[in-house]
């Protein structure tokens, strides 16, 4: 496989061309103050870094970090899948006094990770990180030609409503 001068390969198959790479920092950035979160980390499902975001990205180790986030992942499959309730995209949330964590596939190669201090409520982690989880899938599906900040509904307005929405369909059901 040829990678273009300007694209990072994730050894996922996945390819990011800097629009890419962007639109993910737009969704991290959203999902720092949309939750509120400290820390959030994009890796591939082999645990190569992608992205990160947050206060604590500088007290922590991202590449080991990333490698444990992706083997965390790898177990919550199988423990789904021996017992019979895998899902297309598993979740892993930890809830602590001082804070919580939130983990899940982020479409067919990458992981989200998120860090909540212990206050935010889980429910509401859980709900902003798979809506994140989503925004992501779609920025990675599209081809670097594609990738229109706008058009992807990542621009400054529309990527703040879209959480919105999030939060608007729950009392649609």
């Amino acid at each position: 496989m040829q990678i273009p001068p300007d694209g990072n390969y994730v050894t996922t198959g996945l390819v990011l061309y800097p629009k890419h790479e962007q639109a993910i920092d737009k969704v991290l950035g959203e999902v720092l103050q949309k939750i509120p979160a400290r820390l959030a980390i994009v890796t591939g499902r082999d645990g190569q870094f992608i992205a990160a975001s947050g206060e604590h990205t500088r007290n922590v180790d991202l590449v080991a970090l990333g490698s444990l986030i992706a083997g965390d992942m790898a177990a919550s499959h199988q423990v789904a899948r021996l017992t019979g309730v895998y899902e297309e995209f598993q979740v892993v949330l930890r809830e602590g006094r001082s804070s919580h964590s939130f983990v899940s596939d982020a479409g067919p190669h990458m992981l989200l990770f998120v860090q909540a201090q212990g206050d935010v409520p889980v429910g509401w982690l859980r709900l902003m990180g798979m809506e994140a989880c989503r925004l992501l899938a779609r920025i990675v599906e599209s081809g670097p030609d594609e990738v229109d900040l706008k058009t992807l509904g990542l621009d400054e307005k529309t990527l703040a409503d879209q959480f919105e929405s999030a939060v608007a369909k729950l009392w649609e059901d």
